[in-house]
């Protein structure tokens, strides 16, 4: 059995991060059994573009390119449910770097504020976690991330507004049909991702992020990465006021 770690999350949540660590490798042990995936299933990786802040409704245009993960596009339509809480959904297609073939990828999360920035604590913290499916031609990957995105929203001149923000996330990966068709056995295995990323708020509904994304698993041995994306509001759709 073998669990591949490479970071940790921030100190202030060390033992909460400690506690979602156990739970999903008990899971894993029971269930699954950790084992190294091979090579060939690094076939999806890409930035979560998620500040900490809740969504009224927005849609998310990115692009990203992160080691043999190759090439990804990707929409992300996010949903608020209140002032606190909102889903997200994603749809995409990865170019993956190699002999693997296209990408579908779908994606379910999500995501509930945790403490709003304050004179006291000059920082937000967003709560994530979702389930996401990478599925093609070959071996197919599922992904179950948990992990908190933290940062401040600095107000400007003009209406602009800028909000750096890291993201580390906790992921479960599961890779179907890993070790060749001899073998129909899942692969799992713990790993982390680790987004450094910044929010450009040119209006109140028009976004541009840049994100840097590190990290990784025996799944995605090579995940490091770079996107950007462009978040639009529609003035009429929007439910709730942002701040």
């Amino acid at each position: 059995m073998r669990k591949s770690v490479r970071a940790s999350l921030p100190a202030t949540h060390a033992g909460r991060a400690a506690l979602v660590r156990r739970v999903i490798v008990r899971l894993a042990v029971l269930g699954l059994g950790v084992a190294p995936a091979a090579a060939h299933a690094q076939a999806w990786a890409y930035p979560a573009f998620q500040p900490p802040r809740v969504m009224n409704r927005e849609f998310n245009f990115g692009v990203a390119d992160a080691g043999d993960a190759g090439t990804t596009l990707v929409f992300q339509w996010r949903e608020g449910l209140g002032q606190r809480t909102h889903l997200s959904f994603d749809l995409g297609f990865a170019d993956p770097d190699g002999r693997q073939n296209g990408k579908l990828l779908l994606g379910v999360g999500f995501a509930g504020l945790l403490t709003q920035a304050s004179a006291e604590m000059p920082l937000d913290f967003l709560a994530t976690g979702g389930l996401n499916f990478a599925v093609g031609e070959g071996p197919d990957l599922v992904r179950i991330p948990v992990g908190v995105s933290i940062g401040h929203r600095f107000a400007l001149d003009d209406g602009f507004a800028i909000t750096p923000y890291v993201h580390p996330r906790l992921s479960l990966d599961i890779c179907t049909d890993c070790r060749g068709e001899e073998n129909d056995e899942s692969d799992s295995d713990i790993g982390i991702d680790f987004d450094l990323g910044v929010n450009f708020e040119v209006t109140r509904q028009l976004s541009f992020r840049v994100s840097g994304m590190f990290g990784g698993s025996d799944a995605f041995r090579d995940s490091d990465g770079f996107g950007i994306s462009l978040a639009w509001t529609p003035v009429g759709l929007s439910r709730f006021i942002r701040r």
